[in-house]
């Protein structure tokens, strides 16, 4: 029996999987997406392709698991820089504060990955979407408290939660391809959700 058959028996199944998905998460973070394969993660492992597929049934699959494995670390992290602030605009401004931070570059490239690469990927796309809503909610949540507190008025919360994400996205990507740097990307993102909440006492 080889070491790589004895080491595979000897790892429970949940073990495995997580060691598998964690090189996939790796994987993508420096490089990509799309440079997630079967082999290359059997490969940086030490296994055969044949355990990888048999967590993983295919690329697809695991490009999936790994998107959806880091996309929702980064959304828990945003709701506990939320959950940190006391009122709905201490809550807004850690959100853009977050998203829009050198450090969520990488998260910002992993989302312009995923939408490209979900067009021949269902399972991506469908992961995205939920991920999607779920932003959509976070935010609709931190707008809704706002209106309750009388610091922000707007007609539709959930319009208004589509229209932050929809700024966040684009001013995300553009400073994934450095096309504005992160202090004016910053304020464009607070002076536009001045004007779209119509924050009180803001003079935007």
């Amino acid at each position: 029996m080889t070491v790589e058959a004895r080491d595979a028996k000897r790892k429970l199944p949940a073990e495995r999987h997580g060691e598998l998905l964690a090189k996939a998460v790796e994987i993508s973070a420096k490089e990509g997406l799309s440079a997630v394969t079967l082999r290359r993660v059997a490969a940086d492992l030490g296994v055969t392709p044949g355990l990888v597929s048999h967590y993983f049934s295919s690329a697809e699959q695991l490009i999936t698991a790994a998107f959806q494995s880091a996309a929702v670390a980064d959304l828990d992290e945003a709701r506990a820089r939320v959950d940190t602030a006391r009122t709905a605009v201490a809550k807004m401004d850690a959100l853009m504060d977050y998203v829009l931070d050198d450090s969520s570059d990488d998260a910002s490239a992993l989302w312009l990955e995923a939408w490209s690469l979900g067009r021949r990927n269902a399972p991506l796309a469908a992961e995205a979407k939920e991920l999607t809503d779920e932003w959509l909610a976070c935010i609709a949540g931190i707008v809704r408290a706002g209106v309750a507190e009388g610091a922000f008025h707007v007609a539709d919360v959930d319009v208004a939660a589509r229209r932050l994400l929809t700024m966040i996205d684009g001013l995300g990507a553009q400073k994934v391809v450095r096309a504005v740097p992160t202090d004016e990307a910053k304020h464009i993102a607070q002076s536009y959700f001045a004007s779209e909440l119509r924050v009180a006492g803001s003079t935007s």
